[in-house]
């Protein structure tokens, strides 16, 4: 992957994030209810804060690999959450795992283009 691919797939994950972290926010019982019983309405606002927080960054440009780092460990978190909960064989859960999963794989992806072309790219120091 190139950098500039690197880079509209870095600002593409934030302004896909947005839509996602603006539902979970606004209205977190739709997706509560493919999570199975228990009240999940809490964890997914919190969830979605932490989306919102990392959009800035992902769109902005400025250092997209830290953010794409962040995400990653917010998808891992919430996979973890999706798994403690498929323990009783829920499938929403389940799907949930597997979603962050693919989506950290591809962040990280993205991430390790975006840093060996920086350094591809950066003159040496004199």
């Amino acid at each position: 992957m190139d950098r500039t691919t690197a880079e509209q797939a870095a600002r593409r994950v934030g302004w896909t994030t947005l839509p996602i972290g603006l539902g979970l926010l606004v209205a977190p019982s739709p997706v509560a209810a493919l999570l199975g019983d228990g009240a999940h309405d809490a964890a997914l606002r919190a969830i979605a804060v932490c989306d919102l927080a990392l959009v800035p960054g992902l769109v902005g440009g400025h250092r997209p690999p830290t953010w794409l780092a962040a995400r990653v460990a917010l998808n891992l978190g919430i996979a973890g959450y999706c798994l403690h909960l498929a323990r009783d064989g829920a499938r929403g859960p389940r799907v949930g795992v597997a979603a962050m999963v693919v989506a950290s794989v591809a962040d990280v992806r993205t991430a390790m283009a975006l840093r060996r072309t920086a350094i591809q790219t950066t003159p040496p120091t004199p």
